[in-house]
């Protein structure tokens, strides 16, 4: 690639093609989901399926995390390990963190799932985090799953995502040719905890280096250290 603004759109463009939705994907970031995963092992009753082709997840009754890169959404269904299942949500109205990639979705009627807790300081470097989304599982020949994938893999040093645009506050998650994040589902979740206990830490942003699509390492918005903001918008 000649530069990370046309590596961006070359990766936006394989993963419109990768999407289950005919929604086609914003040019601006990556569509990350994930490679190596396994068929989810339980409901995640806040795990978010946007009708934009990405992810997203429940963070009060009424309110839904997901990437601004991701683009406008009127729809969501929650809480289904199917991408064609789960509880289905009318968006009305989108709040964006200005100089983030951090969007918050209002739904229109509160959802009868359970939100994930969130964050208050990311995971240590070492820590086990689960990766969830109904991205590719193989690239470059893509093949999109119907049903919700995850994987966990280990927490790095920010820093080790800081060619792809992170920051101390974000969530940097390991990745290889056979266990990664890849193009079909930004905005959703990296999670940590055990079954039924789990805690967002981060939101789906993109590839953790300036040079690779998928087998790489994934930056994580960091959710911790937008919570003041966040609160703000669910307490209006």
């Amino acid at each position: 690639m000649e530069g990370k603004a046309m590596r961006k759109t070359m990766l936006v463009l394989m993963g419109a093609a990768a999407l289950l939705f005919g929604a086609a994907a914003p040019a601006v970031a990556a569509q990350p989901a994930i490679i190596g995963g396994s068929d989810a092992t339980e409901t995640y009753s806040f795990m978010v399926s946007l009708d934009n082709g990405c992810g997203g997840s429940l963070v009060a009754p009424q309110w839904i995390i997901t990437a601004h890169h991701c683009g406008e959404a009127s729809q969501a269904r929650i809480g289904s390990t199917d991408i064609n299942s789960g509880e289905v949500g009318q968006i009305d109205n989108v709040i964006t963190n200005p100089g983030t990639d951090l969007t918050m979705m209002h739904l229109s009627q509160p959802a009868q799932s359970a939100p994930v807790a969130m964050a208050q300081s990311n995971p240590a470097p070492g820590t086990s985090a689960r990766l969830l989304g109904w991205g590719c599982t193989s690239w470059p020949n893509c093949q999109t799953p119907q049903t919700l994938q995850q994987i966990d893999l280990q927490v790095l040093d920010s820093s080790a995502c800081a060619e792809g645009g992170g920051g101390a506050g974000d969530v940097c998650i390991s990745g290889d040719y056979a266990h990664s994040a890849c193009h079909g589902d930004s905005g959703g979740p990296a999670i940590v905890g055990t079954t039924g206990n789990w805690t967002l830490v981060g939101e789906t942003h993109g590839p953790g280096d300036n040079g690779g699509e998928c087998a790489t390492t994934t930056l994580y918005t960091g959710i911790a250290q937008y919570q003041s903001w966040i609160q703000q918008q669910i307490g209006s």
